[in-house]
């Protein structure tokens, strides 16, 4: 006796009406399938549009505070140079009137000569700046590293120089030690019992 089985002729009789819905099923599910794709896909793209807009503005926002922090500073380097142009001018004129004629004509070309970098520092924007150091470390690098180690070394004094002012600052004030609670008590005590 054989045994059959029973879906091999099942799958090969179906009927066509059978076989167009389970065509038009599968054409369905392929047709949601790709709908639901482009829609993940346009969903990715719009996305990540927006993050690109949102890393835009943060650089953009990022990007504007360093140069108002870098304008406050090139405000006030303008300022230092013109500080110490005018000092060196005011030796220069203590030097005209002693007999060192020399020198104070040397520091008064010196003086002049700040007097315009700190104008020209203090009326440029800060990327006209950045582009005339550039500038300047293409044409002359020998001149530029030697500028740039001479600032270096200023900075690094001054700031040794002000750590050591603070420094002494702190040790010339008073200390003032905090009352202990035994002699707050033993005042309080003593004016109780009618003393002062």
């Amino acid at each position: 006796m054989s045994i059959e089985d029973p879906n091999a002729n099942g799958a090969a009789g179906a009927s066509p009406e059978l076989k167009n819905q389970v065509a038009d099923d599968l054409n369905q599910a392929v047709s949601r399938a790709g709908d639901d794709l482009e829609a993940v896909t346009q969903r990715a793209a719009h996305d990540a549009k927006n993050l690109g807009h949102m890393a835009e503005e943060k650089v953009s926002e990022v990007a504007g505070k360093a140069k108002s922090f870098a304008t406050d500073q090139k405000d006030l380097a303008a300022d230092q140079i013109n500080g110490i142009a005018a000092a060196i001018s005011k030796v220069a004129g203590e030097l005209e009137n002693s007999d060192q004629q020399t020198v104070a004509r040397y520091a008064r070309d010196l003086a002049n000569g700040l007097t315009r970098v700190g104008d020209r520092v203090q009326t440029s924007d800060v990327d006209e700046l950045m582009g005339s150091a550039q500038d300047f470390g293409r044409t002359q690098p020998v001149a530029f590293l030697g500028a740039a180690a001479l600032a270096g070394f200023v900075a690094s004094r001054f700031a040794m120089a002000s750590a050591q002012r603070r420094e002494a600052g702190r040790q010339t004030q008073p200390k003032r030690e905090p009352a202990s609670p035994t002699t707050s008590y033993n005042a309080q005590t003593t004016r109780d019992q009618g003393g002062f």
